[in-house]
């Protein structure tokens, strides 16, 4: 497999699902809740049928995951698979309900437990990112593709966050008092990890719910950047290697060798 040729067909089809998006994006957007709470759109469901579709078209025996198609197989199948694609056709649900622009397209093709090929795109700004291991990580927009790379921290730190971030439980209060000089910056999606492999935010804490979906794109881009996205013990995020396809607690950094305190996090978690 080509994997210079093929993130160029996975750029397209993360882009086209963008226009997918796009017309169900209103100032009121209806949505069901799924059996977990969570809510869903018809906007993640059209631009999930197109993108597995895509998939499927594009790299027929390749099983795909996705957060609204989870395909049924055993656990000991799923977990025998030696390469797969993760999904999240709309990443920041919450965010395109509430009319906030920041929701992302995430694919990315997992090989033993680790992200191989990843793409993250913004569908408002119509700007992506993209990697692919061992070949660097890029932006593209409408005029072209720049390669990205991690920036070294900056004093105050810059810290990137979710929009629960008025509602900090333990662990969050724990990390950002371990740094006690920041700014505070607030994102919805994947495009939060972008930032920091881009060199725009030095470090995205999530101690919250996340699901493998939401972050083998990103946690690719960001490596190939330069970075580092770790959980609690500072190693890598692994895939597709448990029965729960739930992440760890984790932060995503663009220098490793920074004092994070995730001892003093560990501690409280």
């Amino acid at each position: 497999m080509n994997l210079k040729v093929l993130i160029e067909q996975v750029e397209s089809i993360a882009q086209a699902a963008g226009e997918v998006i796009l017309p169900y994006f209103s100032p009121s957007v209806a949505f069901d809740c799924k059996s977990d709470g969570s809510p869903v759109t018809l906007a993640d469901k059209a631009a999930d049928a197109f993108i597995c579709a895509s998939l499927k078209s594009l790299t027929p025996d390749i099983p795909i995951l996705s957060e609204e198609t989870l395909i049924p197989v055993s656990l000991a199948t799923r977990l025998a698979w030696s390469r797969l694609w993760l999904v999240d056709p709309l990443d920041g649900t919450r965010q395109f309900i509430r009319g906030d622009a920041g929701f992302s397209v995430n694919i990315a093709l997992v090989e033993h437990q680790i992200p191989v090929l990843g793409v993250v795109y913004s569908p408002v700004d119509r700007v992506g990112y993209a990697a692919v291991r061992g070949m660097g990580a890029w932006r593209w927009d409408d005029y072209g593709r720049y390669p990205i790379q991690v920036a070294p921290v900056q004093h105050p730190v810059r810290v990137i966050t979710g929009f629960s971030a008025t509602k900090r439980g333990i662990m969050t209060q724990t990390f950002l008092a371990h740094l006690s000089d920041y700014q505070l910056a607030e994102l919805g999606s994947a495009i939060k990890v972008c930032k920091v492999a881009e060199g725009n935010a030095d470090v995205y804490p999530r101690f919250g719910l996340t699901s493998e979906w939401d972050t083998a794109a990103a946690q690719l881009i960001l490596e190939e950047a330069g970075g580092a996205l770790i959980n609690l013990d500072g190693l890598p995020l692994r895939y597709n290697e448990r029965a729960s396809l739930e992440n760890p607690p984790f932060i995503a950094v663009g220098q490793l060798n920074f004092a994070w305190g995730l001892d003093q996090v560990k501690a409280v978690a």
